[in-house]
């Protein structure tokens, strides 16, 4: 006869207590996790907007100083395309029913303090800061050989690359280009091409609707700005 027997334990139940229990906290995450991505799926779902002109498209809401690489690319290459292609020749109001008693006219210009500018070079100087607008374009002033208003010299913006946005803080990026001013001048169909490397800050800001009753120039501001972003400086690109 044993004096003293040795009893196993059993440890089947408590493993199954501790299995349930870790069962029912990666349930309870997984739970939190899918209503969380839920919510921000939600959040940036698109949403169908009908514009005054009774076309249909769909919008993501982002934040107030937030924009897309895409949206700020083709803001810096439009602006700085329509900055730096110059050309005065007349265009057709209505290219389906020209009327031939009207005889169309070169583009007079905008003038600066001390020089001129193209009418879709002052267009698309509302997409400067208001600070920065006015010297730069007087610099596009100087830049403009006074041929482009006689309709013998245009010129265009060739551009090599725009990089991706760098953020530099919340609202504020800066684009780096590489591109060519290239000069037409009378029958040189080939061209001078002037080096054009520069780093755009762009900044996020808030477009303001257009007024009900509203002039020409308001118009123009208010089409310039719609991309709710601005050039606020331009400076050397570092090659």
């Amino acid at each position: 006869m044993k004096l003293l027997e040795r009893k196993e334990l059993n440890f089947t139940p408590i493993f199954l207590i501790v299995n349930a229990v870790l069962l029912a906290v990666i349930l309870l995450i997984e739970i939190v996790n899918f209503a969380r991505i839920g919510t921000i799926s939600k959040s940036k779902a698109s949403t169908l907007v009908e514009l005054s002109d009774g076309e249909s498209i769909r919008v993501i809401p982002i934040g107030s100083l937030e924009r897309s690489p895409q949206a700020i690319t083709r803001f810096v290459g439009q602006t700085m395309t329509g900055l730096l292609s110059w050309n005065a020749l007349p265009k057709a109001t209505n290219d389906y029913n020209p009327d031939p008693t009207k005889q169309l006219k070169l583009d007079t210009g905008i003038s600066t303090s001390k020089a001129k500018i193209t009418t879709s070079a002052w267009a698309s100087g509302f997409a400067l800061s208001e600070d920065f607008r006015a010297p730069f374009l007087e610099e596009i002033g100087n830049l403009t050989p006074p041929d482009v208003f006689n309709g013998s010299t245009q010129s265009i913006l060739k551009v090599s690359l725009l990089s991706q946005p760098t953020p530099i803080k919340d609202g504020r990026w800066k684009v780096d280009m590489v591109a060519e001013v290239v000069v037409f001048q009378g029958s040189n169909l080939v061209g001078k091409p002037i080096p054009f490397n520069k780093t755009v800050f762009v900044r996020a800001i808030d477009t303001a609707a257009i007024p009900r009753f509203s002039s020409d120039v308001q118009e123009t501001a208010t089409r310039e700005r719609k991309a709710g972003l601005e050039i606020y400086k331009i400076q050397d690109l570092d090659l």
